[in-house]
């Protein structure tokens, strides 16, 4: 998930985002030997995060976690953040869910809401590469782009290599290249739990944590001179 600020104190842009519109369970009535209509789901949770700018705690983030026995994965999420001044209010919302196969983003539908500045974004795997809309407008970029919601750990492949990334929320094309800094342990409901982290710089300047699930823990980024950080706060299966 990517935060940014501007705006005089305040702008808000977080990537992060992206979820599913519904979960499929498989029918327990078939018989045993008759085929799936749709795949069974294997694996489901539910991640809630905090998020902070420049320190102050400004909005919450949730996704929930979707795992098919066809290797299919979604993520579905929902983020809120809020500015509350003197004379100055400012509000983000942002939900969606992205759509995930063999390490390739099958389909994302995204739509944010900047304090009253609103971008729909949708996309689609084509051929060789990523079709996708921004407020009806099309586009098209690489098939093996990165969404900024960060939601899963790295391909080891794509380590020193420069990724293609798409901001969901306003369907930027961005780049930066990824590395990989270690291993840490951070803290999660008064356990401390083995994390790898990474490195992203270029168009975008971003710290992530992932945990042995391979799912992220924890998210830091400087943009437009402003330190924003998302951290997990409790897992839910």
């Amino acid at each position: 998930m990517s935060v940014c600020a501007n705006r005089e104190y305040v702008h808000i842009l977080t990537c992060p985002l992206l979820w599913l519109l519904t979960c499929v369970t498989p029918s327990s009535w078939g018989l045993a030997d008759e085929p799936r209509s749709e795949p069974a789901v294997v694996e489901k949770h539910s991640r809630a995060f905090k998020i902070s700018i420049d320190g102050t705690e400004r909005g919450t983030l949730t996704m929930l976690l979707t795992k098919q026995d066809d290797g299919t994965e979604i993520m579905r999420g929902q983020a809120e953040l809020s500015f509350d001044f003197f004379v100055y209010k400012y509000r983000y919302t942002s939900s969606g869910n992205e759509t995930w196969k063999s390490g390739r983003l099958l389909r994302l539908a995204n739509e944010a809401d900047f304090n009253g500045d609103k971008y729909v974004v949708r996309a689609a795997a084509v051929q060789q590469d990523l079709s996708f809309q921004v407020n009806g407008k099309d586009h098209r970029t690489a098939a093996d782009v990165w969404v900024t919601s960060y939601w899963r750990e790295p391909d080891p492949q794509r380590i020193g290599q420069k990724l293609s990334l798409l901001d969901a929320d306003k369907g930027r094309k961005l780049t930066g290249t990824l590395q990989r800094v270690g291993k840490e342990q951070l803290a999660l409901e008064k356990k401390m739990v083995n994390a790898t982290r990474y490195q992203i710089r270029g168009d975008v300047e971003v710290d992530l944590w992932y945990d042995e699930e391979q799912r992220l823990m924890r998210q830091h980024s400087l943009e437009s001179g402003h330190r924003a950080l998302l951290e997990l706060t409790k897992i839910t299966r």
